[in-house]
């Protein structure tokens, strides 16, 4: 009876303090087709930036350069749900390798090429597969990115060309975009068909130009980036009620921020691991000594 109840203990305590310790953290970013910093529009070169989520406020990481020497415009960026890694896809406006898929290094902003779109993507997203996805505002259509050669491979029939939208998949595998501006209505496309659902009208936006960026947060909160689609451009960070359309401003982002991303800091992550492990097996000490314990009093009570 006593070794069940020593047992028990130390069972609840390992479970408590598992519990209790930090689980890894995670960073909203943000990178930026262009930064005036360098020259403006004759300078196409875009920035990594982490994002304040309550108020919007944005803290420059890096320039974004290719192998650390190219500046690169990158309009769309995504993490794998597993591996962790970032990718981002550049603008046809990039200075360097416009249309490229390429791995982005949240720490430095290095990044190293993977190869080409061949097609015009404005945003990307992954599902929890681990498929690649993106818009093609050209053709209206929803299209597979491959992670080994950057191919795009367009989903579903082509429609008109419309304005560079933002792409968001949810943990249901639901995806939803931005295909119609500002002002046009936040709707899901069929991830297998690319047949689209109209959604609800947005309503709300400080912009009326375009939503042109979109990811959604762990609690899944949609994120988006409201843009005037000017020279440079004003850009918001604003979140999206997928059920009403009503977007909300959370606060101002550096001009020409094109997207947008979460990613687990690995600093955060590799803490809470070290000490997540030192505790557990500190308790599974406990426990055996607390076992023995009990087993032993129980020994002695016959």
């Amino acid at each position: 009876m006593r070794l069940r109840k020593w047992g028990a203990i130390a069972a609840f305590a390992i479970a408590a303090v598992a519990t209790a310790l930090p689980s890894s953290a995670q960073t909203l970013y943000a990178a930026s087709v262009r930064t005036l910093a360098e020259g403006g529009s004759d300078a196409i070169g875009g920035s990594l930036f982490a994002v304040e989520l309550k108020t919007g406020s944005a803290t420059l990481i890096a320039p974004i350069r290719l192998n650390g020497n190219s500046p690169l415009g990158v309009t769309g960026l995504a993490v794998h749900p597993t591996s962790g890694v970032m990718y981002g896809i550049t603008s046809s406006l990039s200075r360097s390798n416009p249309l490229s898929l390429v791995i982005v290094d949240p720490k430095t902003g290095n990044a190293t090429m993977v190869g080409p779109l061949k097609l015009s993507g404005s945003d990307i997203a992954f599902n929890k597969m681990g498929i690649l996805f993106t818009w093609l505002p050209q053709t209206h259509q929803l299209g597979v990115i491959n992670l080994e050669t950057g191919n795009v491979t367009a989903i579903g029939n082509p429609g008109s060309a419309g304005p560079p939208a933002g792409l968001a998949i949810d943990s249901t595998g639901t995806a939803y975009i931005t295909a119609k501006g500002a002002t046009g209505s936040v709707d899901t496309v069929d991830i297998a068909t690319g047949a689209i659902k109209i959604g609800p009208p947005l309503k709300g936006a400080p912009f009326d130009s375009t939503i042109n960026s979109m990811t959604f947060t762990p609690s899944g909160l949609l994120l988006a980036v409201n843009s005037n689609q000017g020279a440079p451009a004003a850009t918001r960070l604003v979140t999206i009620n997928v059920a009403t359309g009503i977007v909300s401003t959370i606060g101002h982002l550096p001009d020409d921020t094109d997207a947008l991303a979460f990613a687990t800091d690995g600093t955060q992550a590799e803490k809470a691991t070290d000490w997540r492990t030192v505790a557990l097996w500190a308790l599974a000490v406990i426990a055996i000594i607390l076992g023995l314990v009990g087993f032993l009093s129980g020994r002695r009570a016959t």
